[in-house]
């Protein structure tokens, strides 16, 4: 093999990495021996070790084969050196503080995961960050890179944006015109317009398809990560200040969310068998019928679910959409990103990081929507952004996600480790849903009673 240009590299001590300064050596081809990273800027690629193989953790299978067929395109000298493992949508970097070595080279990962496991990734070479950072946002940046130091590269969205039955509308004989073009139909691009709705069904339920329509939008109340856009629609932000012992709930603006949550009960948009309003245990995560079983006209959708085979085994047209005003204010629901880092126990470092710069690269993102249903996360003219059908699903899920919030990664000033979400929202908000929506308590006393909760998880959370 020739012998690489020589130029300062970074001998990136993963195992005992703490956010030191790196050692900068020179190095040639034969000097590769696991530990070094080494750019040929030449090439614009990494060096690859002899004798390396990779292994690259991605949660559908269709994407990991696309992957590995990348790598052996660019890369025909070292074909079949990379395989891949499917360990599913949730994610699965904390399992690096136990398997280390056996762990993946590259992991698919979820944002808020990585701070915690920082010290399990590899951080990235200058050339790599540098890269990184130039074509990320911001917000998305930071929830996976809590330091000075790049271990995370954020690539696709994961959250929900809503989703509406354009066939299931048409056929109930209402209007589906979108005149201003912002994917939502003109008559229903309120809250106040779809309460409305089902206000007029409460007494006569339309059937479609053999079958009474019982749910306007199925509010999730005991999955509280789909349901903080209740909480959004007065315009209250949590952890507004940034400080994750200050959530906000004081906030006259989070008491007026409440407003919202009481119209939908009082307009009945979900109800049983019977006509009843459901109670909020039967209120769970139901999203998945609004797209198999066209239960509702109106619904939310996830990044990992699949509206376009649905669709097609249905035969009905959905359209997917940011969600719909309430009092003018547009409703935020969270959403993260899925990107990728390295192992810090990997035995190839430079041969891991051309992997990562290839999954990282035009070529790279092209064959993430072109074998997943994920929208790629990237600043506006990005010289990575890849072909998309404008009227594809991770084109019109990239319009939606433009009024989502990204989850707060604020952890407890004296304590790393814990994440306010995790201290104050997680732990506490499903039960104020539910007591709200059932009528055993006031909003006041909810309220009062969620302030006590969470100032006592904060004192513990918080103590260092």
């Amino acid at each position: 093999m020739k012998k690489l240009i020589s130029l300062l590299v970074l001998v990136l001590v993963a195992a005992s990495f703490t956010g030191c300064a790196r050692t900068v050596k020179t190095c040639d081809v034969e000097d590769l021996d696991g530990t070094v990273v080494c750019y040929d800027e030449k090439l614009e690629q990494y060096a690859i070790e002899e004798g390396a193989t990779l292994v690259v953790n991605v949660d559908n299978d269709a994407f990991g084969n696309a992957l590995v067929a990348l790598w052996d395109e660019t890369h025909p000298e070292h074909a079949g050196k990379v395989s891949f493992v499917n360990t599913g949508s949730q994610g699965s970097t904390d399992a690096l503080a136990v398997q280390t070595t056996e762990y993946p080279d590259i992991t698919m990962a979820i944002d808020g995961e990585v701070s915690r496991n920082v010290t399990h990734l590899l951080p990235f070479d200058t050339v790599l960050a540098n890269l990184v950072k130039a074509n990320s946002i911001e917000s998305f940046y930071k929830a996976g890179n809590s330091t000075e130091v790049t271990v995370y590269a954020p690539m696709t969205y994961d959250g929900m944006a809503f989703i509406w039955n354009k066939t299931m509308l048409e056929t109930l004989g209402l209007s589906t015109t979108d005149a201003d073009g912002d994917n939502l139909p003109d008559a229903f691009d309120t809250w106040e317009e779809i309460f409305a709705l089902a206000t007029s069904w409460k007494t006569t339920r339309p059937t479609y398809n053999g079958n009474p329509v019982k749910t306007v939008f199925p509010l999730s109340l005991g999955e509280t990560w789909s349901g903080y856009m209740t909480l959004s629609s007065a315009g209250w932000q949590i952890f507004a200040t940034g400080d994750a012992t200050k959530p906000g709930y004081d906030d006259p603006k989070f008491k007026a969310a409440f407003e919202f949550l009481l119209a939908a009960k009082d307009a009945a948009i979900d109800t049983n068998d019977a006509g009843e309003v459901l109670a909020a245990s039967n209120m769970g995560w139901r999203w998945d019928g609004v797209l198999n079983d066209q239960s509702a006209p109106f619904g939310l959708v996830g990044t990992w679910m699949d509206p376009a085979g649905a669709a097609s085994t249905n035969n009905v047209e959905f359209v997917i959409s940011p969600l719909p005003t309430y009092k003018g204010n547009h409703l935020t629901p969270f959403v993260k990103t899925k990107g990728f880092v390295i192992n810090a126990y990997t035995e190839y470092q430079s041969a891991a990081h051309e992997l990562m710069r290839l999954i990282y690269s035009l070529e790279g993102f092209q064959t993430m929507v072109d074998n997943s249903a994920y929208a790629p996360s990237l600043i506006d003219g990005s010289a990575l952004t890849p072909e998309l059908d404008e009227n594809s699903v991770q084109a019109q899920m990239q319009k939606a996600f433009v009024y989502n919030l990204p989850e707060p990664f604020y952890t407890m000033p004296n304590n790393k480790t814990k994440k306010g979400m995790d201290s104050v929202y997680y732990p506490f908000v499903g039960n104020l849903f539910s007591q709200i929506w059932d009528g055993t308590k006031t909003v006041d006393e909810a309220i009062a009673e969620l302030i006590e909760l969470s100032d006592a998880a904060i004192a513990v959370d918080n103590a260092g």
